[in-house]
């Protein structure tokens, strides 16, 4: 077994996050919903592509030589963020197709710090995702917008 296989669910919990995305106007970017506390719209995307540039590509494959720093200014636009997280997560899906579940309990050194197995990483980029998503719901919540629905399959 693959596994693409094993967390075939993240393909739904990516489709959700991109109906999402899809909602949002350019403007909507710099919405924070807690004040200067909190990240804004268009940080919580860079911080969802930092995760998982910085698990996958970086302590896992070892193919980018650093944690990678994603900065909102980098984006100005949905589409533009809309395109770096496809293009992330494509890399993401494309590795979890030749990676055999039975790697699962391989020990990734962790740059300077720790030493997890390759599955913790995995469902910890997976759970990071819905968390952002999450507060990605939120904010659409609060600039008036429905929010996509997520209780159902398929």
């Amino acid at each position: 077994m693959y596994a693409d296989e094993y967390f075939d669910h993240w393909q739904v919990i990516w489709r959700d996050l991109l109906r999402a995305v899809s909602m949002l106007k350019d403007e909507d970017l710099a919405f924070r919903p807690a004040g200067t506390r909190d990240r804004s719209v268009g940080e919580i995307l860079c911080h969802m592509i930092e995760l998982e540039q910085g698990w996958v590509q970086y302590v896992i494959q070892r193919e980018i030589a650093a944690w990678p720093t994603v900065e909102s200014s980098q984006y100005k636009t949905v589409s533009s963020l809309r395109q770096e997280l496809e293009r992330t997560h494509q890399h993401t899906v494309e590795y979890l197709t030749h990676l055999s579940t039975e790697d699962f309990n391989r020990i990734v050194q962790i740059p300077g710090d720790g030493t997890p197995k390759l599955a913790w990483i995995l469902w910890h980029v997976l759970e990071q995702q819905i968390h952002h998503r999450g507060e990605l719901f939120l904010c659409l919540s609060l600039l008036g917008y429905q929010r996509p629905k997520t209780d159902r399959p398929g």
